[in-house]
Order: structure tokens, then sequence, then C-alpha cells
């Protein structure tokens, strides 16, 4: 029984882990990158008068990413903290999962917010060639 509890805690450890490790990955790539948003403006020909129409939306959507990225990485914080106490079923660890998806959740339903936001104030053209972009973007295996 020690071992199955030991061998489920290094499970947790190691998905810890790997979360963290691939946030950290993607920051990283960011910062290699052009900006997200200076792509997604050049591939779909944003015009100054969209780009000026876009900028609040941009913002606000800045805003709330930066949130839940924050409430994620306090929220695996918790879950290092409660992985340190070496209980492997406790309602700690629980609790900071449940949060991790919770917020994972509401910044996947953020971002497909944003997306259908910035549609509308696209040409027809721009907002089709807009979805599929998000969708050739969610189909590549990280």
């Amino acid at each position: 029984m020690k071992t199955l509890m030991g061998f489920f805690v290094a499970v947790v450890a190691v998905a810890a882990l790997s979360s963290l490790c691939t946030l950290q990955w993607v920051e990283s790539r960011r910062s290699q990158k052009m900006d997200p948003h200076e792509w997604l403006h050049k591939e779909l020909r944003i015009t100054p008068a969209q780009h000026q129409a876009l900028e609040p939306i941009e913002e606000k959507f800045a805003s709330q990413n930066r949130s839940l990225r924050e409430r994620m990485r306090e929220a695996n914080h918790q879950l290092a903290l409660a992985i340190r106490k070496g209980q492997p079923d406790s309602p700690e660890i629980a609790a900071a999962i449940g949060k991790i998806h919770l917020h994972m959740g509401e910044l996947q339903n953020a971002s497909i917010a944003h997306i259908f936001e910035m549609r509308r104030v696209l040409t027809p053209e721009q907002g089709d060639k807009l979805l599929q972009l998000a969708e050739q973007g969610l189909d590549v295996v990280p």
C-alpha cells in the first residue's frame, strides 16, 4: 500500500512538473517569435480602422489572460505545497487540481469569446480566415 501511495505521489509530481515545463516552454517560444497579435494582424491584413476597433478588444483579453494565468500559477503553487505534504489522496491536492482545471477552462472560454468578438470587427473573409487559423492552432500537436 505504501508503494502504491508513493507511486501516486510521483505521478502527480510528474504531472505538475510537466505542466510547469509546458507553461515555461510556451512563454519562451513567445519571446523568440513575433508577437502573436502582430502576426495575426499581418495574416488577416488588418486595416488601420480595424486595428483601432480591435485595440480595446485586445486590451480586455490581455487583462483576462494575465489574470487567469496568474490564477493558474497560484493553483500550481498550491498543488506543489500539497504534494510536499506527501499525501496523494489529500483534499488539498484534489482542490488544487480542481482549481487548475477550472482556470484552464476559464482561459479556454475567454479565448473562444475573444476570437468571436474579434470576428465582429472583421470582414467576412477575414473572419473566416481567423476561424481557420484558430482551428489550425488547436490541431497542432504541442
